[in-house]
C-alpha cells in the first residue's frame, strides 16, 4: 500500500503545504475589500443610469463575466506589460508578479459583486430612499446610511459564495509563478513522486477553509436577522 499511498508523508507534509496559505488568505482579503467596494460603485452607477460611466461598466461586466478567468490573468500578466512597454515604460517588468494578481482577482470579484448589490438595492424598499431624501440627506448619506447596509444585509449568502469562489481561484495563480499551495505541492511532487498525499492536502486545507468561510456567514446572516427582529419589535 505505502507503494501507492504514504499516509506518513502525507502527515508530514501538510505543515509544510500550510505554511503556503498565507498567500491564498492574502489575495482572497485584499481581493473582497476591493472588490466589494468596485462592486458597490458600478452597482449604484447602473442602478443610477449615469452617462457614459453605465455603458462602460455594463462592457466590464460582460467582459469579466463572459471569460474565463485564467484568461484575464494571462492578459493582466502578459498581455498588459508588453502593451506598456510598447508605450515607452521599461520598468513594468520590476512590478511583482502579486500586484497584478491582486488587480485581475479584484476586478473579477468586482463584476460579480456589482450585480450582487445591484439586485440587493432593488430589493430593498424604494420608499426608505424617498424618506431619507425627505429628511434631507444627499444620495451619497441615503446611500451609504439607509440602503447599503440593508443590501449588504440581504446579499451575505451571495457575497459568501463569491468569496469562497475567490479562495478556490486562488489555486491558479501558480500559472504565473505565484508560489501558493498548489506550486508548492507540485514542486514538491516532482522530487518526492508523491503528487497524491500532496494534492489531498491542498484538499483539506481548501475543505477547511470553505467550511469556515460557510460557518462565519451563517453566523453573519443570523446575526443580522435577530438584529432586525430586535429593530421591528
Amino acid at each position: 500500500m505505502a507503494n501507492y499511498f504514504d499516509l506518513g508523508y502525507l502527515i508530514k507534509t501538510f505543515p509544510i503545504i500550510l505554511s503556503y496559505l498565507h498567500t491564498s488568505l492574502l489575495i482572497t482579503l485584499v481581493a473582497g475589500v476591493i472588490g466589494i467596494v468596485i462592486g458597490s460603485i458600478v452597482a449604484l452607477i447602473r442602478i443610477n443610469k449615469i452617462t457614459v460611466l453605465d455603458k462602460l461598466a455594463a462592457i466590464y461586466i460582460s467582459f469579466i463575466r463572459g471569460t474565463p478567468f485564467l484568461v484575464q490573468l494571462f492578459l493582466a500578466y502578459f498581455g498588459l506589460p508588453e502593451l506598456i512597454q510598447k508605450l515607452g515604460y521599461q520598468g513594468i517588468r520590476e512590478i511583482p508578479t502579486l500586484f497584478y494578481v491582486f488587480i485581475v482577482f479584484s476586478l473579477h470579484v468586482g463584476a460579480y459583486i456589482a450585480e450582487i448589490i445591484r439586485s440587493a438595492v432593488l430589493a430593498v424598499d424604494k420608499g426608505q430612499l424617498e424618506a431619507a431624501y425627505s429628511i434631507g440627506m444627499g444620495a451619497i448619506q441615503a446611500y451609504s446610511r439607509i440602503i447599503l447596509p440593508q443590501a449588504f444585509s440581504i446579499a451575505i449568502p451571495t457575497i459568501c459564495n463569491i468569496i469562497i469562489s475567490t479562495l478556490k481561484g486562488t489555486s491558479l495563480v501558480f500559472n504565473v509563478g505565484v508560489i501558493d499551495m498548489m506550486r508548492k505541492a507540485d514542486l514538491m511532487g516532482a522530487n518526492s513522486h508523491r503528487s497524491l498525499e500532496l494534492y489531498i492536502n491542498v484538499a483539506i486545507i481548501y475543505i477547511l477553509l470553505v467550511f469556515i468561510i460557510s460557518k462565519l456567514s451563517t453566523f453573519i446572516e443570523k446575526r443580522q436577522v435577530g438584529y432586525h427582529q430586535m429593530s421591528n419589535l
